[in-house]
């Protein structure tokens, strides 16, 4: 869940998922989450082998309100779920897996100004994976399942 508190003038950086640093390179954007500069707008980049800085932009998120937010990568399918909105997309080609460096903010924007709550990343295996083209899936949503958990993190321009 992501609730903005207000907007900074650069990327407000949420969430960073990185192999080493912030971009373009295979795996760096696996999946890293901004807000648009000056808005609410949800910027979403899943890179692949092709594209390390591919992804999806959303309309802007309302302030002060808690939005459910969800992202599912399976094979090249995408779909981000934005309260009752769903924005589905076709990767090019296959993304990172490995082990990766999980920033709330990260070291190269301006830490957005939201509120981060129910955070869950998982990667199933890849018996449960339909295409073969990658070998997982990943959830960021409220799964209710074995997880990593993030406590809820402020992260707020001071």
């Amino acid at each position: 869940d992501i609730t903005p508190t207000g907007t900074v003038a650069d990327w407000g950086s949420i969430l960073h998922f990185t192999t080493d640093g912030n971009c373009c390179n295979f795996g760096q954007r696996s999946p890293a989450i901004w807000f648009v500069p000056g808005t609410t707008r949800l910027h979403v980049r899943i890179g692949d082998s092709i594209n390390g800085n591919w992804g999806i932009d959303t309309d802007a998120l309302p302030l002060n309100v808690r939005t459910k937010v969800t992202l599912e990568c399976n094979g090249t399918s995408v779909k981000l779920t934005v309260g009752e909105k769903v924005y589905t997309a076709t990767q090019p080609t296959y993304r990172f897996a490995g082990n990766l460096i999980v920033y709330a903010g990260n070291p190269w924007y301006s830490a957005a100004k939201a509120v981060i709550s129910n955070l869950r990343y998982k990667i199933l295996p890849a018996a449960e994976v339909n295409e073969a083209v990658t070998s997982q899936r990943h959830y960021m949503s409220n799964l209710q399942d074995e997880e990593m958990n993030v406590a809820e993190k402020e992260n707020m321009d001071n």
